[in-house]
């Protein structure tokens, strides 16, 4: 049997996340220095072993460990851009298995990933995205999250979900300018469904979405129970929410309400944590952080997965919960 993965960005030698998710062995500990040896697509594509759906993930979880996203699908101060197919490769030699990305559309009806609604501060381009076709965005140059210029261009999503195949989770993010039926469409076409969540921001906005993908996993905001019972009222069952308490602390009374009910509860640690643990070099606050979310969206997420592992028993439980499933 292939070896399995100990979730943690030191010690990462496994060929798979539990039963599927290729990694690739890492060398070293250090963030990734060049585009050209850590963002290839990989060429053994016939060979990646099927993963586990999302949902089945967080249901077999220990429950006191958080899986790790990178928001925006990078790490600040890194060599990378946002929303990058480039900038995900180097999540995934780094071990980081989710990426929360942003797509929008281009005038052609191509779905790329890109977050803000102008290219400006982001790339060498300017002006509104929807004003460009493919084409011309690709006569442009990515910044990367200190405005340096990369030598990368936009991504296209599908192709995106073509490298992700069986290798990373993805939340997506619908920017205004996105078509939802397209990008559910897309993700159907890769068989990509059950690696995704879909990202909602309001009830109306999950029931539509809910209704596009009726198994996929969806993002829904929930800041007390009584949120839940509202979106059970719209026909959103719980088997597929995943609950996204935001930025501010997670009180264990909801925590332990949303686990009695077994919905996947989503925190952000971008609003203060990321920044004041890089201040501090000192990044043992993860694991406290993580024991009430099972999903830490992280503008650290190089030092956030280095913190957080599943290792042990705890692995040892959780591939003998995914192997009956």
């Amino acid at each position: 049997m292939a070896q399995i993965m100990t979730i943690q960005l030191c010690n990462l030698v496994t060929k798979t996340v539990v039963f599927g998710l290729l990694l690739g062995t890492l060398s070293s500990c250090q963030e990734p220095t060049s585009t050209a040896n850590k963002a290839r697509v990989d060429e053994r594509d016939g060979n990646i072993t099927p993963i586990s759906s999302v949902l089945d993930m967080f249901s077999c979880k220990p429950a006191h460990v958080a899986f790790v996203a990178a928001h925006r699908g990078t790490v600040e101060a890194s060599a990378f851009p946002e929303n990058a197919l480039q900038s995900l490769q180097a999540l995934h030699a780094n071990g980081v298995p989710f990426a929360e990305i942003d797509v929008a559309r281009l005038k052609d009806g191509t779905q790329i990933l890109f977050h803000d609604g102008v290219w400006d501060k982001r790339s060498t381009g300017t002006g509104p995205i929807v004003a460009s076709d493919w084409d011309a965005s690709q006569k442009l140059l990515l910044k990367d999250t200190n405005g340096q210029l990369t030598s990368i261009r936009p991504s296209r999503f599908e192709d995106v979900l073509a490298w992700a195949k069986n290798r990373m989770y993805l939340e997506i993010d619908f920017k205004s300018s996105a078509d939802p039926a397209q990008i559910i469409s897309a993700i159907r076409a890769a068989n990509m469904i059950n690696q995704v969540i879909l990202i909602s921001y309001n009830t109306d906005q999950a029931v539509s979405l809910h209704k596009l993908a009726p198994k996929a996993a969806l993002s829904v905001g929930i800041s007390k129970i009584g949120d839940v019972k509202a979106l059970e009222a719209r026909g959103i069952p719980t088997e597929v929410m995943t609950a996204w308490t935001g930025g501010g602390p997670l009180e264990k009374s909801l925590a332990k309400s949303l686990r009695a009910k077994n919905i996947p509860i989503l925190a952000a640690s971008f609003f203060d944590l990321d920044e004041q643990l890089q201040k501090s070099g000192d990044f043992e606050q993860y694991v406290e952080f993580a024991r009430l979310p099972d999903l830490v969206v992280s503008d650290q997420a190089y030092a956030a997965q280095g913190m957080l592992s599943i290792k042990g028993e705890d692995l040892m439980v959780m591939e003998a919960c995914l192997r009956s499933r």
